[in-house]
């Protein structure tokens, strides 16, 4: 099972932010979380205008995220759920993981038998996730990864992305 991976757009808007986005795109990003909580709605639309319309097919509107197992399964037939903070948060400082591996594991593996073979909801981690530990999401179960601080966070937004991508399994 192929790893997929996803960005979170930064919450700040900022100059270039829409280069490095395309940048990202060109270099593998499958989707783009669309989540600027600061702009009203007709801003944000404006905000999309700014990406070159052939990636807005893998532009989606942020969705919020599961805590726990017991709040995942209260987001059935989404197409994707995200479920974190899997490690500690690189954006939120304080934000801290609330899963051991363990229970990450045992948890994924009992919402997916829960969800029954026809399921085709994809299960993303998110917190804390940059290249050092990208490699651990697949064998944690998860389908996919989006990331936020571990691109957004650093001087070079797009080698930080460039080196989670050659990390992953």
């Amino acid at each position: 099972m192929s790893l997929s991976l996803a960005l979170i757009t930064s919450p700040e808007n900022f100059a270039d932010e829409h280069v490095l986005v395309e940048r990202m795109f060109e270099l593998g990003l499958e989707y783009l979380f669309v989540r600027k909580s600061d702009l009203p709605e007709n801003l944000l639309e404006r905000w999309t205008l700014g990406i070159n319309y052939k990636w807005h097919g893998k532009m989606l509107p942020w969705q919020g995220s599961a805590h726990s197992f017991e709040e995942l399964k209260k987001n059935e037939g989404r197409e994707i759920i995200m479920l974190g903070p899997v490690f500690d948060s690189i954006s939120k400082y304080g934000y801290q993981s609330k899963f051991s591996k363990e229970e990450l594991k045992t948890g994924i593996a009992e919402w997916r038998a829960s969800m029954g073979d026809g399921c085709k909801t994809k299960l993303y981690a998110l917190g804390g996730i940059d290249a050092e530990n990208i490699s651990e999401i697949a064998e944690l179960g998860f389908d996919g990864a989006a990331v936020l601080g571990g691109v957004w966070n650093y001087a070079d937004p797009v080698g930080a992305f460039e080196r989670i991508l050659s990390a992953m399994p």
